[in-house]
């Protein structure tokens, strides 16, 4: 996708960076929804669980999106799969919540998950994770280069 000589910028081309915005708010969504469906109408926690149940989701869900950042194939893995978990968690709410306006959030919810798992997989998504990837290996090969410069000069001045 990318040739040798390509330049990588501070940022990624913004036609790359659209999808792994729009994965990332459909995730942080799906998490928030789902997470309050299972733990309020599933388990009917209480409130201080839930919050601190939510929180330390979030925080690994974040962990996970910085990794993709960075260019981790491993951890978008991770997050297509865990758009599928999100999606099949809120099929039993079908039975246990009553009420239109639920089924039609927890379609819309399940739809999103289905969207999200579909972009991971996507051309411009992975093509987004290997910019960075590149990305960073350029920088740590940059690093390298002038430690190893820097290494022969002070060999030099002995």
């Amino acid at each position: 996708m990318f040739k040798n000589d390509e330049v990588f910028l501070l940022f990624p081309p913004l036609k790359l960076l659209r999808k792994f915005l729009l994965v990332t708010v459909l995730l942080l969504m799906g998490t928030v929804y789902t997470g309050m469906t299972l733990l309020t109408q599933y388990f009917d926690i209480s409130p201080e669980w839930l919050l601190g149940i939510l929180f330390s989701v979030g925080i690994m869900f974040c962990f996970f999106n910085f990794k993709v950042s960075q260019g981790s194939f491993l951890c978008a893995k991770i997050l297509k799969y865990y758009a599928l978990f999100l999606a099949l968690i809120c099929l039993p709410s079908f039975i246990i919540l009553e009420g239109s306006s639920y089924h039609i959030a927890t379609v819309t919810n399940i739809a999103f998950m289905l969207l999200s798992f579909y972009l991971i997989k996507g051309n411009k998504y992975q093509g987004l994770i290997k910019y960075q990837y590149n990305f960073f290996k350029d920088i740590k090969d940059a690093r390298a280069a002038v430690q190893k410069e820097m290494a022969k000069g002070s060999r030099k001045r002995k």
